[in-house]
């Protein structure tokens, strides 16, 4: 593994993607992904292609602030493929006055090395007790 792209990786999830959700940059959010890529969110339908995710992040920002803090625990690259699993513990503030709620997820992002930029190919996660 080169230490550029692990770095590379690294920034793209704990400050790319954050600063995406933080402040709901759908356009950005979408660029993150390649064109095939999907998207498996715990309690919702999966998401097939950048469109699809897009339309699924908008949805999931639609009546709700997130305030994500993202930290990567394992990159392994190999050539233009790699993998990152990390740890995620995001604030989340319903815009209808309901109480705030603090959740913790485990990630995997299966990545794809794009015209020389590194883009989610496959994303799960799931919640994990506080």
């Amino acid at each position: 593994m080169s230490d550029r792209d692990g770095e590379e990786i690294k920034r793209v999830f704990e400050r790319v993607y954050v600063d995406n959700v933080r402040h709901k940059k759908v356009e950005d959010y979408g660029k993150m992904y390649t064109e095939e890529a999907r998207w498996m969110p715990p309690d919702a339908k999966d998401r097939c292609g950048k469109d699809d995710i897009i339309e699924g992040f908008a949805q999931s920002v639609a009546h709700q602030d997130i305030e994500p803090f993202f930290k990567a625990d394992e990159i392994n690259i190999n050539n233009d493929f790699a993998y990152v699993i990390g740890t995620s513990v995001a604030n989340i503030y319903p815009n209808d006055g309901s109480p705030p709620k603090e959740v913790k997820f485990r990630a995997l992002w299966l990545m794809k090395k794009v015209n020389g930029e590194w883009k989610i190919d496959r994303q799960i996660w799931n919640k994990k007790p506080l």
